[in-house]
């Protein structure tokens, strides 16, 4: 069997079946399938400058949605968190989401020390000026 994978990367449940006489075998997964593979990161970006790149993670159960590596200047998204697998549904919801995670990490990376209540205030105001655009 192949499968083709879609120019934008998205979620595709797989499963497996394998049988040896009486014994049966099964798994299911969710997995990211993307059409092209984004080349590995070879050093360390410490430092880096820019808006950083995302990349996914598989980590159902887990609370975190995303998180910031700052030795590779990478949002990680949590591809297995119950709110991800409910925006891939539809394209323009799972942008938003990304959006919102993006925005998330931008705040905490770049407004460390502020208090709780004047981070939400800087999330709200880059969330409105990102969504904007879309």
């Amino acid at each position: 069997m192949t499968y083709l994978a879609p120019p934008e990367p998205g979620l595709t449940r797989i499963g497996l079946r394998a049988r040896q006489r009486d014994v049966v075998c099964q798994a299911e997964a969710v997995v990211t399938v993307t059409h092209e593979l984004a080349p590995q990161l070879g050093v360390s970006t410490t430092g880096a400058q820019g808006l950083p790149d995302y990349t996914y993670e598989r980590a159902p159960g887990e609370s975190w949605r995303s998180r910031f590596d700052s030795d590779r200047n990478i949002i990680i998204v949590n591809s297995g968190h119950r709110d991800f697998v409910f925006a891939t549904r539809q394209r323009a919801l799972k942008l938003r989401y990304l959006v919102r995670l993006y925005a998330k990490e931008m705040v905490l990376r770049n407004f460390a020390g502020l208090p709780s209540d004047q981070l939400l205030e800087r999330m709200v105001e880059l969330s409105l000026r990102t969504e904007e655009h879309l």
